[in-house]
Parts: C-alpha cells; sequence; structure tokens
C-alpha cells in the first residue's frame, strides 16, 4: 500500500492545486476503515466492479482521505457531513454529494476509564482523539453535553490505529472513537459517557466528489452506486458471507462486525432519494445546522456554501 500510494503521489504532484481542473480516468474511491463504508468493499469482493475502471483504495484514517482527495490522488471520498463541509470552505462551488452512506446511532463515542461515571469528571483529564474535523466536533459536543469549556480537558492527538493501545496503556483517560475501536476498547473495560445516538441526524457519512468529472467518470460513479446497492442487498440477505469478506479490513471477527453495525443506520436507495431530492426532507436543513454549529466552535472560519446534493448519479444507478 505505501509503494502504491507514494506511486500515486508523485503522479499527481503536478496536480497539488488542482481547484476544479479536470480529471483524468480511471475513478479512484478512498475511504478509512468504518463499517458504514464497508458497503463499497463488498461490492468489490463480491465482482460488482471488476469490468470498470474503479480503483477503491484504503486509508488508515480520514485524515489521509481528505488529503489524498484534496490534492488530486483520488476523485471520490468517504466522509462526514462535517468533514465535506470543511473540504468545501475550501473549494466553495467545486463538490457535490451524490450518496448518503450511513447516519451514526451510537457506532461514534466518548469512552472513558470505569472510575469516571459522568463527562464532567472528566475535567482536568487527558482526552484523546484524531486530527480530522469529525474528532474536534465531537469533543466539542461532548464538552457541550457535560458544562465544560475546551479548556477544562487536556485534547491528545491519537491516531486512528493506536486508539485502543492509547487507552489501555494509560496515556489517555478517555478517548473519542467510533467501530471497530469501540467494540474493542468497550471489551477491555471502558465506560461510555456519551455517542452519537444524543445527537441524531448529526454525523452523517456521504460520498463526495466533484462537480467536473469527465463523462467516462461519471458513467463510472453510476457503476459505483449501482454496487453499493447491491451491495447493501446482499448485506441484508446474506449477513455472514457479506461479513466474511470485509471483516479482515476492519480487523474484526465477522460477527463483530455485524454487532458494529447496530450502532449505524444504513441508508437505502428511498432513503437517498428522500436526502438528495427536494426540500424540506433533504439534508439541505441538516447541513445547515451542522455548518452553524462548526461556525460557533471555530471549525469553521467562515460560512460556505454547502456542497451540491445531486441525486442525479442514484437516479440512474441500477442497483
Amino acid at each position: 500500500m505505501q509503494f502504491r500510494l507514494l506511486s500515486m503521489i508523485l503522479f499527481a504532484s503536478a496536480f497539488s492545486f488542482l481547484g476544479c481542473g479536470q480529471l483524468e480516468e480511471p475513478l479512484r474511491v478512498g475511504a478509512n476503515v468504518w463499517p458504514g463504508y464497508e458497503p463499497m468493499f463488498l461490492a468489490g469482493s463480491l465482482g460488482y466492479y471488476q469490468d470498470s475502471p474503479l480503483e477503491l483504495i484504503s486509508f488508515s484514517s480520514a485524515a489521509e482521505v481528505i488529503r489524498a482527495y484534496q490534492n488530486g490522488l483520488i476523485d471520490v471520498a468517504a466522509v462526514t457531513a462535517d468533514e465535506a463541509l470543511i473540504v468545501a470552505e475550501s473549494q466553495p462551488q467545486c463538490h457535490r454529494i451524490v450518496l448518503v452512506c450511513d447516519s451514526s446511532r451510537g457506532a461514534d463515542v466518548l469512552l472513558a476509564k470505569p472510575e469516571f461515571e459522568s463527562i464532567r469528571q472528566l475535567k482536568g483529564r487527558r482526552v484523546g482523539l484524531e486530527s480530522t474535523a469529525l474528532g474536534a466536533y465531537m469533543l466539542a459536543r461532548v464538552l457541550e453535553r457535560g458544562g465544560l469549556a475546551a479548556e477544562d480537558v487536556i485534547t491528545v492527538a491519537v491516531p486512528l490505529p493506536k486508539h485502543a493501545s492509547a487507552f489501555t496503556s494509560g496515556q489517555v483517560d478517555a478517548v473519542i472513537t467510533f467501530e471497530p475501536n469501540r467494540s474493542r476498547i468497550l471489551a477491555a473495560g471502558a465506560r461510555e459517557l456519551f455517542d452519537s445516538s444524543q445527537i441524531p441526524g448529526e454525523i452523517v457519512d456521504l460520498i463526495l466528489t466533484r462537480r467536473n468529472l469527465t463523462d467516462s467518470q461519471n458513467r463510472t460513479l453510476t457503476v459505483f452506486v449501482s454496487g453499493w446497492f447491491r451491495a447493501l442487498a446482499y448485506l441484508k440477505e446474506n449477513p455472514y458471507d457479506a461479513a466474511a469478506r470485509v471483516a479482515a479490513r476492519e480487523a474484526v471477527t465477522p460477527q463483530q462486525f455485524l454487532d458494529s453495525l447496530q450502532g449505524l443506520e444504513l441508508t437505502d436507495l428511498p432513503g437517498n432519494l428522500r436526502l438528495l431530492g427536494k426540500p424540506p426532507d433533504n439534508l439541505e436543513i441538516t447541513l445547515g445546522k451542522l455548518s452553524e454549529n462548526m461556525l460557533k466552535n471555530k471549525l469553521l472560519s467562515r460560512p460556505t456554501e454547502l456542497p451540491l446534493l445531486d441525486d442525479s448519479v442514484i437516479r440512474t444507478a441500477n442497483p
């Protein structure tokens, strides 16, 4: 993977400041490890993309995904809604949301040592989190719920793959994390003090891409989305085989993967048609409220234009 990414970096070095520039084939899709992104890798395992110029690229963290997308190493990024807003802030009018993957309903959490019974008891303590928009957003919402200010806790930047070891080694007293790390850390005796079910609709995972893909890339994007919905159907009909196909990427057992889905609401085709369609039921209000909250917590520097909600791809998909 390191050699592959290095080759991509060398190839894309001339495009570090792409802005809204044209991109070339194939269609490169990037995602970090998260249960809600697994339908794309399940689709790949099932052969749904084998005849298409589509490349699925796995990253170890959301920060790497965003960096690769902004530098033109990938054309499509699986991101959270808050991350999409941060990308849009730097390049307004360049991006569109073409698919809603899921809504987190408990899979994103604050876990603490068992002696801490409330968020407020973390005052003066070390809280580990990934240096991403999602990590910062979750921290802001956690502190609000606990009646604490940012300066009341000591934040420790911890890369996603090291969340479990940082917690068990005592490097941090609490950690903001998500599945599959959530299950691992709970098994080590952690206490859950906050989860995303307490902020419904705020942590939504999306597929973000540029508005100006080439015609051939847009055709491949339709194939990607069609395979995604086929994979969702396969997961529903054949859960254990589906889990066995993707569990290794999540570094969990198939049963642990299925358990991790309990904290997610995977968004089906009707749900996507509603969320990417016309107001008042689409994502526009949710994204607007999210943007206001991010401005309040200084996660955005200024009001920014929301990414385009584009339902044209899912309407032409053939699941």
